[in-house]
């Protein structure tokens, strides 16, 4: 049967509101009723069908569809009976609409609405993918105040020695917390804890610092690796450059494919059954955090129980990308970059060895088939899970403050557009679950870091933090490299009464390798004024110059573990191959950025030789336990 099961719907109809044609996702989804030149229209062979409907005008004169108003039941608070928004659609649909061929979601982007349709919990993911959507839109919006300097008023409902917000990242680390340390966790969520809308790839080297950190013995982590490839490779499309790139093979590298699911579900049962009383809450949304010289407090709305009030040492913000209070934190910006992604989790796609087939003995890191379109370099990424599984993600690289329509919903619409041109459907192909989300990553524009991660009592971790470069795709890589690192400090600054801003920001240390590795995303980012190869030029460019390089020196460009020599090496060797390759380099970078990339090598440079001078200090081992300040020249310097 393959694709064609799900896109069998009739030819869409153009909606017409007063006089104007709803034509961009935002419109749809944010209520704004701007006519642009992309109309939602599928022709047929033989004809196309227009109709017109009048659709509902709300006395302020904005124009809602049917899902404009979903997007505003997904907020948190609860949608007034006698707003128009609930006159309008409410009161004849009192829950949110199903994925029906009828509503105005399936005609604005019907392929998504087919699929999501055939999933199981195809709804739920369908809400989850609406209220990411609009968080991210709001966020070019002020940021609402979190940490407050009124206190929190009425009793406290549960004490604990860390309370985190974040139930994905936040609970890998809490369950380190509780179950290798000691210390009393409660990690809440506004959803569920422990459920996530992705699984994960890592290396096999990078997975045993689960196990390093005290969290997993060796056979545990065995019972969530779902796959383990021979190698993963990097190609990206040729056609019509001046230079033919090659297919890059890495034999360590997202090798390793991980249930999200499996590996969270161990880790709720390490902190459930420590000992310590540590505890977690689904359904808690933060609403305001106030401090105390001995204490944070930090009030929670949850779905059924109302009004709650956790008091602890520390609160550790794991709430992803869009965190309150990272911006709150970073009024200016929080992030450079973002990278919006969506695939599926499918089964039976055809196997084989064509580039249309899968092979579950390779992983697929980054591929590209075609030349940038409308603005948007995009890339391809596949891995296999379970026998018969694979998993593919469509994204693409831009600027926070780009014009580029960065929509979750259209992303999705191009992405099961453009699937059978990736990989083919084979006999009883089926969707499984959607995978989605938005990847940040900061681009350090001076010297030091630039990025305010800590307050009193306060610490952001994961995309939160943003620590993690771009290219490195999500913050599991990240996080669980240094997981051992983040916990073992966080222990000594609990134990000593370290949780002053300027300690904890020593925990999410800045990187200075991790801050150049940022610059490569630039050359990712389609320009207004770039010819449509130029991307994968610049990229074909970079694979031919690692080729001769060694494996550590490729592995380590995805991984943020790049060494200063084998950077310059690579810079060196693409002027070699390609002399002309840095007239790209104003063009692309400008000169803010290019002169913070000069600041970043310099930093950099000037890291990497202390890092070597620092492998001259002491093993931990003989490191005082108690210091908080030794450790983290020691894990700054003589572990780099």
């Amino acid at each position: 049967m393959g694709y064609a099961q799900y896109f069998t719907r009739p030819p869409e109809r153009e909606l017409v509101a007063g006089g104007h044609s709803l034509l961009r996702p935002w419109a749809i989804l944010f209520q704004s009723a701007l006519p642009t030149p992309m109309h939602f229209r599928q022709r047929t062979a033989a004809n196309r069908l227009p109709t017109t409907e009048r659709l509902p005008r709300l006395p302020n004169g904005n124009l809602f569809l049917e899902f404009g108003a979903i997007a505003l039941y997904l907020r948190s608070d609860p949608i007034p009976e006698t707003t128009p928004i609930r006159q309008t659609f409410m009161s004849a649909r009192p829950s949110l609409p199903r994925l029906a061929s009828a509503s105005p979601l399936a005609d604005a982007f019907p392929r998504t609405a087919e699929a999501f349709a055939s999933m199981p919990d195809g709804d739920m993911w369908l809400e989850r993918l609406i209220e990411l959507d609009s968080n991210w839109e709001r966020m070019r919006k002020p940021p609402q105040a979190v940490l407050s300097s009124e206190a929190v008023d009425g009793p406290v409902t549960f004490e604990a020695d860390v309370a985190i917000a974040g139930g994905c990242f936040g609970l890998i680390v809490g369950a380190t917390l509780a179950a290798r340390f000691g210390w009393k966790v409660v990690v809440f969520d506004r959803h569920i804890v422990g459920k996530t809308h992705r699984d994960w790839n890592i290396s096999r080297a990078e997975l045993r610092r689960l196990s390093e950190a005290g969290l997993f013995g060796e056979s545990e982590m065995d019972s969530f690796i779902v796959n383990e490839y021979d190698g993963g490779f990097v190609k990206f499309h040729d056609e019509g450059c001046g230079r033919k790139g090659p297919t890059m093979w890495f034999e360590d590298v997202l090798t390793v494919a991980v249930s999200s699911d499996k590996l969270l579900e161990r880790c709720r049962r390490k902190l459930e059954e420590s000992g310590t009383g540590s505890l977690l809450l689904d359904g808690a949304t933060m609403r305001r955090v106030s401090r105390t010289n001995d204490a944070a407090f930090i009030e929670l709305e949850h779905k059924t129980e109302g009004r709650q009030v956790i008091r602890a040492k520390l609160l550790l913000d794991v709430t992803g990308t869009l965190s309150p209070i990272a911006r709150q934190l970073n009024p200016s910006e929080t992030v450079s970059y973002v990278c919006p992604t969506v695939g599926t989790l499918a089964s039976n796609f055809a196997v084989g060895k064509n580039v249309d087939e899968v092979d579950e003995r390779k992983g697929e890191i980054l591929v590209s088939n075609e030349h940038v379109r409308e603005g948007r370099q995009l890339l391809w990424e596949g891995f296999a899970g379970k026998p018969g599984e694979f998993t593919t993600y469509l994204f693409y690289y831009t600027s926070v403050d780009s014009q580029t329509d960065k929509s979750l919903l259209k992303l999705y619409e191009e992405y099961f557009e453009k699937l059978p041109e990736y990989k083919r459907a084979g006999s009883g192909f089926s969707f499984d679950r959607p995978v989605f989300g938005y990847i940040p990553g900061v681009h350090h524009l001076g010297w030091g870091p630039q990025k305010k991660t800590a307050d009193e009592r306060v610490l952001l971790l994961g995309d939160a933090a943003s620590m993690n470069s771009p290219l490195t795709f999500c913050g599991f890589g990240s996080l669980v490299r240094n997981i051992r690192r983040i916990t073992h400090l966080i222990d000594l600054a609990l134990k000593g009464d370290h949780l002053d801003a300027r300690s904890l920001g020593h925990i999410t240390a800045y990187e200075p390798r991790v801050a150049i590795m940022a610059t490569f995303t630039r050359f990712m980012i389609a320009e207004a004024d770039d010819r449509p190869t130029a991307v994968n030029e610049l990229l074909n460019v970079m694979l031919e110059a690692l080729e001769g390089m060694p494996e550590s020196a490729r592995r380590g460009l995805f991984q943020d573990q790049m060494q200063w020599s084998d950077f310059v090496r690579l810079l060196l060797t693409m002027q070699t191959l390609h002399p002309r390759i840095w007239e790209a380099v104003p063009r692309k970078l400008g000169f803010n950025y290019g002169l913070a990339w000069l600041l970043n090598f310099a930093e950099f440079s000037a890291h990497s030789l202390q890092s070597a001078l620092g492998g001259l200090m002491k093993s931990p081992e003989t490191l005082p336990k108690t210091e908080f300040h030794e450790f983290v020249n020691y894990y700054r310097y003589a572990t780099a």
